[in-house]
Formats: C-alpha cells, structure tokens, sequence
C-alpha cells in the first residue's frame, strides 16, 4: 500500500518529508534542463515536471502531489517563457493535476497497484494539459485554435507519464515489500 488509506489528508512528518523530496526532484528536473523538452509546437516545449507529481500523489497522497504542484506552478511563474500566463493559468491546474491523480489511483489502484498508477499517470498528464489549456483560452490568453497543434504533445506527456509513474511505482511498492 502505498498511500495511507485512512486520513489522506492528515499532515505527518512522513507527509512532510515526502513533500519536500518531490517538490525538489520537480525543481531538480528544471535546473538540469530535463523539465521541458524542446518541441516543435506552439508551446515550444513539453513538461516533465508533472511526474514528480503525478508521483507524489500517487506515493504520498494529495498533500504531497499538491505541493509539488505548488512548486511546478510557481517554476512555470519565473520562467520567460511561461511567466506571461500568470498565476491562474500556472498554478491552479497543477493543484488539480495532483487531486486528480491521486483520486484516480485510489479509486483503480485499490484493486490493482500497476494499473492504477498507469490510469493516475495518464490522466494527471492529460488533466494538466486540458485545464491549463482550458484556463488559457478562457482568460484570452491564446485561441482556441491552439488546441490541435498541442494534441501530439499532449499524447506524449499522456503515455510517458503512465508509463514512468507504474514503473516507479511498481519499483517503490516491490521495495516496500521487502
């Protein structure tokens, strides 16, 4: 088990721990340049600093998973390139990304771990993507004819995350076990 069944919301020095080590592999993704990959689309560059989150969530419950969604909001607030969009375009949706994710595990990671952090993945990485997005075209910030050039990177956040979350996962939870 990887995330406490009983209070997900009760904050614990293992909480607190867990917070930090994710929050500071999101921040260390960023500053060794693995946290956005050049692309060639209209937002220049796809994210993996979602993982830590994702993973946070998964792993921590969605204390940690938002706290690293803080951090991956507030990197995306001082970089050049995203800073424009503001608070309510970068932050929110990282707190919903993590929410989400961790809800997914818990309902289809009850049964099966595997499959569950695979779903938690996919859909943390697809919800960042739609309520940034989303929250983008509502404020005016870009058209709402940006949607299909960003359908490609979208696809690969989404099978790149299920795919590391269950392997890091799968990984944790055998280490567990022992």
């Amino acid at each position: 088990m990887l995330v406490s069944r009983s209070n997900p919301w009760a904050v614990s020095t293992r909480t607190v721990v867990l917070a930090a080590v994710f929050g500071a592999m999101v921040i260390a993704l960023q500053v060794v340049g693995l946290g956005s990959i050049p692309v060639p689309n209209i937002s220049g560059a796809m994210t993996t600093l979602l993982i830590p989150v994702i993973l946070g969530a998964v792993i921590g419950g969605p204390i940690v998973g938002m706290f690293a969604g803080l951090v991956m909001g507030v990197i995306y607030l001082v970089l050049p390139a995203t800073a424009s969009f503001g608070f309510l375009t970068l932050v929110p949706s990282r707190l919903v990304m993590a929410l989400v994710a961790w809800a997914v595990f818990r309902a289809v990671g009850r049964t099966n771990t595997a499959l569950g952090s695979a779903v938690a993945g996919a859909v943390g990485a697809l919800t960042n993507t739609v309520v940034t997005v989303g929250i983008a075209i509502a404020l005016g910030q870009v058209p709402l004819a940006v949607i299909p050039t960003l359908v490609p990177q979208a696809l690969v956040e989404l099978i790149g995350s299920a795919v590391i979350v269950a392997v890091i996962v799968a990984a944790v939870d055998a280490a567990r076990r022992r």
